[in-house]
Parts: C-alpha cells; structure tokens; sequence
C-alpha cells in the first residue's frame, strides 16, 4: 500500500495549525499588481483580476472589457510553488459579469511504498474556478457577489473540494475609493480525516490619488484584512506612481502573519501601449528567513 510521506503530512498539519483551516492558497493573490501594493485588493486600479479581486469595482472600471493572464512563483527558495491565473470580465449597462480560474502548484515529493521504497513522486494542486456578477446601485455605490468552486488535490489519497462565495461593496468618488468584502465564506474541506473550515477574510481598503504634474499621477492605497480563524490581522500599504497613464511604478508593504501569509515588502511596474498591458511584481525582505524572498509574478492583460 502506497503512503503519502513528508509533504502532505506538512500541509495536514497547517490545517491543524490553523485551526482546522484548509486551502491557504485561496489568500494567495494570483495578480501582481496587487503583489507589488503589499497585496492590497479592494481599492486599486481596475484590471482583468478584479473580478476574482474585488467584484463589485468591475462596473466603475473606465473600459468596457477586460483579460487577463498571469504566472507567479511563489516562496521560490522554500517549496518553488507556482500561481497561475486567468480572468476576464465584461461591463452590460448596470451590470458587470465575470469568470477567472487560478491554480496553485505545489513542489513535488515523494510516494513510498511500506518497504521504505521509493515508488514515484506526486505534484499537489489546488484550483479555484469563481463567477462573478456586480450591479450599480447608484452613480457612486456598487455591489457584488463572487462565487467559488475549490478543489484541493494533495496526494492520491487526500482530495477534497467545496463552495464558497465572496460578497463586496464600493464606493467611488472622484479621486477616492473605498472597499470592504467578506471573503471565502462556504463550507469545509473534507480529506476523509474530517472537515477543515476556508480561510474566512473581512476586508475595508481606500485609495486615494492625485495629480502633482501634468500628465503624473501618485496614488496612495491601503487595506486591513481580519482573518476571521484563527483571528489575526494583515494590513497592505501601497504608493503608486503613473506617467501619462502608460508608465506605473509601485511599491508596497505587507505587515503579515506567520501562519497565514508572513511580512514582506514589494516593488513592481506596470507598461501599457495600445490596448495591452504588462505587470510585473517581485516580493523582498520579511526577515532573514522569510519564505517569500524572491517571489515573482507577470501578468498580460488587454482592455477594450
């Protein structure tokens, strides 16, 4: 009988750590924008990942439609884990509706037979796919509702899969933005070794942004995130700096937690020419150990 060994007993006890939480990567943000701003998602500037990110911003984005794709590593030094997502959302009259899909791999390890020996190895993956509609409920207030099939495939013997929903509110006037969202509310995970409660979030954010030349625009963002359990608290700040709205260079800082996401800081830039765009982000710092030195993420998007 085959046995599952080091890797998957690690991701069995972070859910005990967390007190029976499950799916972690489901915090992990699949788009570099919001990397390079301390990992902030309500309140910045509207892309293809807005629909996983905050849902009910999509009906106060300036363009009509939106894609995206992106790739990130993440704790590339540590587990060399991968983030890969995909979005896209279109704006009809009041309305705005969208679809996105991340998947998360895992390093592979090991399967060993009960002799000790060593019958092949096994990638872990994780995969949300989330549908997403917002309505305007007035010319400065909207609302939306994100919802979420999770799947979670750790070991030939531990799978799992739920529901979840996210639930959003904005509020847009001139040059300020606010946001707040309750996020993965849903059911359990169940591995056969009994339920693990999602990793629950409430979050409020603002961005505030201003002119200081022609054509030279600096934004200032920042959110608070309450993990609802085990209850701990992340903030995000974040500066972002644009040149005649082609030209985005950011920076961020992420005050974490060690059993949800750890601290680090962030820089990134954003290039965009006709109808494309181009975002990059790369994650420092955090301590001298820190599991997310070095992480990376790109993203095409387009706009129409």
């Amino acid at each position: 009988m085959k046995k599952i060994t080091t890797i998957l007993a690690a991701f069995l006890f972070m859910a005990v750590q967390m007190n029976g939480q499950s799916v972690p990567f489901l915090n992990v943000n699949a788009d570099p924008y919001s990397h390079s701003m301390g990992g902030a998602t309500l309140t910045l500037e509207q892309n293809a990942f807005t629909t996983m990110n905050n849902a009910s911003a999509m009906v106060f984005a300036p363009n009509k439609t939106y894609g995206g794709l992106s790739y990130n590593t993440w704790q590339p030094d540590y587990l060399n884990n991968t983030n890969i997502g995909i979005a896209t959302f279109s704006k009809v009259g009041k309305w705005a509706w969208g679809v996105s899909a991340k998947s998360f791999g895992y390093e592979s390890y090991n399967i060993t037979n009960d002799k000790g020996g060593n019958t092949g190895t096994y990638s872990p993956k994780e995969s949300s796919f989330d549908l997403s509609g917002a309505y305007t409920i007035s010319e400065n207030f909207a609302a939306g509702v994100t919802l979420r099939y999770i799947s979670s495939d750790l070991g030939k013997d531990a799978s799992a899969s739920s529901v979840a929903a996210d639930i959003s509110v904005t509020y847009m006037k001139d040059a300020l933005k606010l946001a707040a969202a309750i996020t993965n509310i849903g059911g359990k995970m169940d591995y056969g070794y009994g339920g693990y409660k999602l990793p629950s979030m409430a979050k409020v954010g603002a961005n505030y942004s201003f002119d200081i030349a022609p054509e030279q625009t600096l934004a200032f963002n920042v959110e608070g995130d309450l993990v609802m359990e085990p209850s701990a608290f992340m903030a995000a700040i974040g500066a972002e700096y644009s040149y005649n709205k082609m030209i985005n260079v950011r920076a961020g800082y992420h005050l974490g937690d060690e059993v949800v996401i750890p601290s680090y800081g962030s820089v990134g830039l954003g290039v965009k020419v006709w109808k494309l765009s181009l975002d990059a982000a790369y994650l420092f710092g955090g301590g001298e150990n820190s599991t997310l030195n070095g992480s990376f993420g790109v993203a095409l998007g387009y706009r129409f």
